[in-house]
């Protein structure tokens, strides 16, 4: 993959982008590289949480623009980019994006599509499609589901570029952190989800996913069939079990 590196540490994989010469740019290549990566990803047993970080300076710039100009990237591009960005929502796994310098255009389209954002102190995040006679993509559908129709709307028409305080403060980034210790916090969220049952994350990922398509009794359905999916599994199981140890060796309250 020219743009793209797969690293791997124990149960944790990392999907880096990797052309930092052009702040992580996404060439002409991107939808295939990346559909690729997320499904190697996807299909590995012993990988439980995903990161997706830059390398060098920024996490994305978005698209590359010599290439736009040069007639290498065409229409069709922006259509195949957003089943990518739908392949990272829905992977059965934690996606926590790290993000530091630029995270513009489809920088950004990635990031939401992730479970979580921890950003950089120095992170400059936007969608300037609009200001450039553009379409942020499906943003103006899923990052009105992130924070809400105002906040959405004023990013995605102004083409305004924000501060990672003021993505914190709209609810657009979980986390600020210093640039120095970018590594640091994704490693300790990734850890904090490592702790997680995969059964149990991955059937509320999926409810949560169709929360804003199904009206309450249809959810409720959802639910109850994903309820007994989880409750009938290895991992339920030995959680009561471990409750159960854990109410024998508690001492006896006495009364008053």
């Amino acid at each position: 993959m020219g743009g793209i590196t797969l690293l791997k540490t124990g149960p944790i994989g990392e999907i880096k982008l990797t052309r930092p010469e052009v702040l992580n740019a996404m060439g002409r290549d991107w939808p295939v590289e990346m559909q690729a990566a997320i499904t190697e990803v996807g299909h590995d047993p012993e990988i439980r949480v995903v990161l997706i970080t830059g390398e060098g300076r920024s996490f994305c710039s978005g698209v590359d623009l010599t290439q736009l100009v040069s007639g290498d990237i065409q229409p069709r591009w922006f259509h195949d980019n957003e089943p990518v960005y739908k392949a990272i929502e829905t992977l059965d796994k934690p996606v926590i994006a790290g993000i530091q310098g630029y995270c513009l255009g489809g920088g950004l389209q990635i990031a939401i599509a992730c479970d979580v954002r921890i950003a950089t102190d120095d992170a400059i995040l936007g969608l300037p499609a609009a200001k450039e006679a553009f379409i942020p993509g499906m943003s103006t559908w899923r990052l009105v589901r992130l924070i809400g129709m105002g906040h959405a709307r004023h990013l995605i028409l102004s083409g305004l570029k924000i501060s990672p305080q003021e993505a914190y403060r709209i609810g657009l980034v979980n986390l600020v952190v210093p640039r120095e210790s970018l590594d640091r916090e994704l490693e300790a969220m990734a850890t904090c989800y490592l702790g997680v049952p995969e059964i149990s994350f991955k059937w509320s990922k999926r409810l949560t996913n169709q929360a804003f398509d199904l009206n309450f009794e249809q959810a409720l359905d959802e639910f109850d069939k994903a309820i007994e999916i989880v409750l009938a599994s290895d991992e339920h199981r030995a959680a009561l079990e471990a409750w159960r140890e854990r109410i024998s060796r508690a001492p006896e309250k006495k009364g008053a």
